[in-house]
């Protein structure tokens, strides 16, 4: 059922879709209209990522992010590079934490569109250090992607983001929904 029709089921999945959107909204502290769903979490990363650059462009053109991102968000450097962007990532040590005086100081550099780093890492479960890494992306203006797929549902929703992207079916949501907080 299309809900955006008004034939009866179209009107009663726009009622579902509505109803997730503000369950999902409360969960991580935003407005329903500020949650959108996408058809899978590697989704919602990668257009949180080209999303926050292509709004940032008269910020600047350069991405920082940690060197243990997902795919989609390492993919969306790769794009953010090959258009004429730079691309930086941040040094982790060998537990795969963001070094934070690496990420400062690359942060801190002119021209920083955006910075990323997820919340836990899907592959060795380290966990970010995310309120210091918030900090230091507010201290520089510079907005902070967060890959929460690993995290969100688990843990409590890390603060200081400007865009959050997770995948349903990490905390027992159907299979197929990405979810994307701006």
């Amino acid at each position: 059922a299309d809900p955006t029709k008004r034939y009866q089921a179209a009107r009663r999945a726009r009622l579902l879709l509505d109803a997730s959107r503000e369950s999902v909204a409360e969960v991580v502290g935003a407005r329903p209209e500020e949650v959108t769903f996408c058809a899978s979490g590697t989704e919602a990363a990668h257009l949180a990522v080209l999303g926050t650059l292509a709004g940032r462009t008269r910020a600047g053109d350069v991405f920082v992010h940690s060197a243990v991102e997902h795919s989609a968000v390492l993919q969306a450097a790769l794009w953010h590079a090959d258009a004429g962007g730079t691309a930086t990532a941040s040094p982790v040590d060998g537990g795969g934490r963001v070094d934070l005086d690496a990420f400062s100081e690359l942060v801190g550099r002119s021209r920083v569109a955006a910075a990323a780093v997820m919340s836990v890492n899907h592959e060795v479960g380290t966990r970010q250090p995310l309120d210091d890494v918030s900090a230091v992306c507010r201290a520089a203006g510079v907005p902070l992607v967060v890959d929460a797929a690993q995290s969100l549902g688990r843990e409590t929703v890390p603060d200081g983001y400007a865009v959050l992207s997770a995948s349903a079916h990490k905390w027992g949501g159907p299979v197929g929904v990405g979810v994307l907080v701006v």
